[in-house]
């Protein structure tokens, strides 16, 4: 390959080779040179926020934080929050409001704005304003029981999706009657002092902060100008105490300490080993896509939510009840019985039914290497598209569902009832004091008897059965583990297949977050994800 206005010398062999050699590593250099978006991957060259103090003890916090896109379309924006205690959010991308706000899959207290039309597309650049009211965020001071305390962290971004530095600027606005005199500030100094609208406020200004360190800032003001204050954290019990103590004494004896640690690092590593081996995705399935993938089914949907191997099991058999491919002969144990005559459609049903043995057991080798088949095609239906855009519409079929309870077409509904993995808490919630409608399919599922066929003596179809939403719950908790010996066994052989753990390389790699001051908002990655 020549690049245009490069001169490849003349003369031997070698030269020649040497030459174009040359040229490829150029022509490399300018190819890595390249922008690439293939992830998120942005700047925020602004994060401005006021936290505006209130006399209730809340905290009104207004965001304006601008992002500068360096990789894919930028279509959801994460912003962390104090604790889950927060409502009124609302939120406008350069001054086009927006509707769609849930609450953060990535954060665990915070929102998720979805931009939809206002998409930060590839070397754009948008202005994100939010405003939320968090409850409970102002304290008694610990050290001066006359003033009230308020400490703050504003949201900040991962490293892997950020880079540059982020002009992060910070304001108190303290209730009215607060003088400038009056506040103190906590660790870290303020740059400004200032009066706005008869109201103190603090500054603190960071021109070259980083977008993905966390900053805190504290203060502390007259209690006087309060109509009430949170009640302070609870201290930690005397048994807890007791606990803390004989963990500092032990960890003062230097061969204690040393099997201490050898204890924990067994502990940590089993911990990690067992929930490694329930991880038969890889991370990377459904990452490149921007599109929804539809058409898949309830079990290939229980496999893109990486549910347990025996619940997607199970809701194979399920659908394979459903439509009379197999019948449970015996409940507990629970054995099982292709119906002669039926063919299955699906791949994996096919491969299903081998699975089950003479006996009516299910053979744990072959399911696992159904599972294994199951899990790779999806991972093939999945190339090209996003996940979490296709999870956010099968929970939307899931939803709708719910609408369904009851009705002639409950029967292929209840599938992606039970798929909700909010399914317990609804059914509970919903039907507390009444019984809770069943197609008639899932009748063996807790019975053994088979209803689908069954009619009134008039010879009229039965009405859809009726069970407590306790015994439909403990009833799902109890076939998918009745299905396989061992869960742990079974997801290890998947896993091996599907996503085998890498092989040890010199160097690590990772990242956390932790909150712990009162008043803290607490954010660990987000903005475009």
């Amino acid at each position: 390959m020549v690049i245009p206005g490069t001169l490849i010398p003349s003369g031997s062999g070698l030269k020649t080779r040497c030459g174009r050699i040359a040229v490829m590593l150029l022509f490399l250099l300018l190819v890595a040179a390249l922008p690439t978006y293939a992830d998120y991957r942005f700047q925020v060259p602004e994060n401005r926020v006021l936290v505006e103090v209130n006399t209730d003890a809340s905290i009104t916090i207004h965001y304006s934080i601008t992002f500068k896109n360096q990789g894919q379309p930028i279509d959801i924006i994460d912003v962390g929050m104090p604790d889950k205690n927060y409502r009124d959010v609302r939120a406008d991308l350069d001054g086009v409001s927006m509707t769609d706000i849930r609450k953060s899959e990535v954060l665990a207290s915070g929102v998720e704005v979805h931009l939809h039309a206002k998409t930060i597309q590839p070397d754009s650049v948008g202005t994100l304003h939010l405003s939320a009211r968090a409850f409970n965020r102002v304290f008694p001071d610990s050290k001066d029981k006359t003033y009230a305390s308020v400490v703050f962290s504003p949201t900040w971004y991962g490293s892997k999706y950020t880079s540059g530095t982020t002009h992060l600027v910070c304001e108190f606005l303290f209730p009215a009657g607060v003088g400038l005199n009056d506040p103190r500030y906590h660790k870290t100094p303020y740059n400004s002092e200032t009066t706005r609208n008869g109201r103190t406020v603090y500054t603190w200004d960071l021109p070259s902060a980083s977008p993905s360190r966390r900053y805190t800032f504290g203060a502390s003001f007259p209690v006087r100008v309060m109509k009430r204050v949170a009640a302070a954290p609870k201290r930690p019990g005397l048994a807890a105490r007791f606990g803390t103590g004989v963990v500092r004494t032990l960890f003062k004896s230097p061969p204690c300490c040393f099997f201490i640690f050898v204890f924990l690092i067994m502990i940590f590593g089993s911990l990690k080993a067992r929930k490694r081996r329930m991880k038969y995705l890889p991370p990377s399935v459904g990452m490149e896509g921007v599109e929804v993938r539809r058409g898949l089914t309830v079990p290939e949907v229980a496999v893109l939510m990486e549910k347990p191997v025996n619940e997607v099991l199970a809701f194979i058999l399920f659908g394979m009840v459903k439509k009379g491919l197999v019948t449970i002969k015996n409940r507990s144990p629970l054995l099982l019985e292709p119906v002669k005559g039926k063919t299955a459609e699906k791949d994996y049903e096919k491969e299903f039914l081998k699975a089950v043995s003479d006996d009516g057991r299910v053979d744990e080798d072959e399911a696992a290497r159904m599972l294994t088949d199951l899990i790779k095609r999806v991972q093939n239906k999945m190339k090209g598209f996003s996940r979490k855009k296709s999870l956010l519409y099968y929970r939307e079929i899931m939803r709708k569902a719910w609408e369904k309870v009851g009705k002639d077409d409950y029967s292929d509904a209840f599938e992606w009832l039970i798929l909700d993995k909010d399914f317990a808490g609804k059914a509970r919630s919903r039907y507390a004091s009444s019984p809770m409608p069943l197609p008639l399919w899932w009748v063996p599922m807790y019975t053994g008897h088979d209803l689908s066929h069954a009619t009134t003596p008039t010879g009229a179809p039965l009405p859809n059965p009726v069970a407590s939403a306790n015994s439909i719950v403990s009833g799902l908790e109890s076939f998918g583990n009745s299905l396989v010996n061992s869960v742990p066994g079974l997801a290890s052989k998947v896993t091996a297949n599907t996503n085998p753990v890498p092989k040890s390389s010199s160097g690590h790699s990772g990242g956390g977050c932790a909150c712990a001051c009162a008043g803290c908002a607490c954010a660990c990655a987000g903005g475009g994800r």
